[in-house]
């Protein structure tokens, strides 16, 4: 399998990749994985679909092309983690709300003593 990781020039002020993306390929080969590239890119030279026209290439003109050839993938179970995270925040909180009420606790405790014995 075969990815490749595209960029536009300039992209943007936000720490969120603007301007880039990955494409997934269908070609089986290196060569067919850069064929297929060119063709996206620069679409059909013979005029049907090219990309240039009016002296430049349209706004989605790229400034980096990176193919990548992936020998294994896997799928993430992120929201396994995010659940496992969250867990772990929810008993984090309860286990200082006892505190905190334990604490509030003993200091009525003796403030007003132990009503228990009254």
């Amino acid at each position: 399998m075969f990815i490749a990781h595209v960029k536009q020039p300039g992209g943007c002020d936000y720490t969120i990749a603007c301007g880039e993306t990955v494409w997934r390929l269908k070609a089986d080969t290196r060569e067919a994985a850069i064929k297929e590239m060119k063709a996206e890119i620069i679409g059909e030279l013979d005029g049907s679909e090219c990309r240039y026209y009016e002296g430049h290439w349209d706004e989605h003109a790229l400034s980096n092309v990176t193919l990548f050839e992936v020998s294994n993938e896997e799928n993430i179970p992120v929201d396994e983690w995010y659940a496992e995270a969250l867990k772990i925040v929810k008993d984090t909180i309860a286990e200082l709300e006892e505190q905190a009420d334990k604490a509030e606790f003993e200091q009525l405790k003796e403030r007003y003593g132990d009503l228990n014995n009254v």
